[in-house]
């Protein structure tokens, strides 16, 4: 049985509401309420299943009344009761459940019932028997990964490419309310407004469906005009390294599985493969981060004299970006303190032509006199590491 509270500012609105609803069976009304702000008080107090709100009321309107419900408990089912029918998109992004128009009858109730009552049915035996896993991933090209009932993980699929970009759009601003107008200025610049507003909303209503069906613990908020996708518990590439790039954690030898774990997240530059105009600056600052935790990271190692460990951070860097001086440097000192002055040789001339052929250029004095005191044995390896 559904349990329900009502809220309309007309009383005679209310009590036939109330009647048809009883009518139908399978519903508890545990409160009726002509003042929005103490049926939120009562959400506050008490769990229900379902509201039913009406829309055009004094002060907080149903709109506003609904997303201060959904705030409350996003799991809640919210059926509008209205004679207004152009609420309905404003309805739509708050993912209502129904949107019923006044007057209304018993069998229109009956479908919005039985609606709600499978849709609850339905998320708790998803709920009791989910084993799906999501992780998303930004690093390279966008995808969102499913693990369903411990099988191989595979990509979501997409209607359309928009969809897509949306989603890993609704990922990079994670946590985070975005206006409705930034999200279309963004993904659909110079286009028709009208248009791919309603295209918006029906990429949101899809990725709404996909959210439901994941069983995951995050979801897809609309409030204030803004949207904000709640991925907490989720996995996330760019999350994960996150936390350790822009954290204080120090590299210990308790710690670096930890860093090696993270840095291996890094498969190639954030979104690349995608053209994302919008996540261009991102892409910059993660690939910068990046190269700083390879540069900690062979620190780390050089002190312990793993050599090898060292140098692969720096190669690593260097493939990101191979003009870094400072890496370069550190890539000969890694190898003369390894012993390897052939490796050391070769990366020094690799250098030197990369510089001439690319940028018409020599390497810095410094880098010609680390060369020449590393290849004669008489630098101060220590002071320069």
């Amino acid at each position: 049985m559904l349990r329900a509270i009502l809220i309309d500012d007309e009383q005679p609105a209310l009590d036939l509401l109330e009647k048809l609803l009883i009518t139908i069976g399978n519903i508890e009304i545990v409160g009726t309420f002509t003042k929005p702000g103490e049926a939120i008080s009562m959400l506050l107090q008490e769990r229900m299943d379902v509201v039913f709100l009406d829309i055009e009321m004094p002060g907080l309107n149903g709109i506003e009344a609904a997303e201060h419900i959904m705030a409350i408990d996003p799991g809640i089912d919210v059926v509008f009761v209205t004679a207004y029918h152009h609420y309905a998109v404003e309805a739509f992004e708050l993912n209502a459940i129904d949107y019923v128009l006044k007057p209304t009858t018993v069998e229109r109730l009956r479908k919005t019932i039985a609606r709600t009552m499978s849709k609850q049915s339905a998320g708790k035996q998803e709920n009791a028997g989910q084993t799906s896993k999501s992780t998303f991933i930004c690093f390279g090209r966008f995808e969102w990964m499913r693990n369903e009932k411990a099988e191989t993980a595979s990509p979501v699929k997409w209607r359309t490419s928009k969809e897509r970009e949306l989603m890993a759009y609704l990922v990079h601003h994670r946590n985070t309310l975005i206006t409705k107008e930034k999200i279309l200025e963004d993904i659909w610049p110079n286009a028709n407004l009208e248009q791919v507003t309603a295209f918006l909303h029906t990429c949101i209503y899809s990725i709404r469906k996909k959210i439901a069906s994941a069983g995951d613990n995050y979801k897809l908020e609309f409030h204030n005009n803004c949207y904000r996708l709640e991925i907490r518990g989720v996995e996330c590439d760019a999350a994960g390294f996150e936390r350790v790039t822009g954290g204080e954690m120090v590299i210990t030898p308790d710690s670096i599985g930890e860093f090696e774990k993270i840095a291996n997240l890094y498969k190639g530059n954030y979104m690349e493969e995608d053209g994302f105009a919008w996540a261009q600056e991102a892409q910059e600052k993660y690939k910068s981060d990046y190269i700083e935790l390879m540069r900690r990271m062979s620190d780390y190692y050089l002190s312990v004299k793993e050599f090898r460990a060292a140098a692969k951070c720096l190669q690593s860097a260097l493939r990101h970006n191979p003009y870094l001086d400072d890496v370069n440097e550190r890539v000969l000192l890694v190898y003369a303190k390894s012993g390897d002055r052939l490796s050391m040789m070769r990366h020094y001339e690799r250098f030197t032509k990369l510089l001439q052929d690319e940028l018409g250029t020599l390497p810095l004095k410094s880098t010609v006199r680390l060369f020449s005191e590393l290849y004669s044995g008489n630098a101060d390896d220590e002071s320069k590491a």
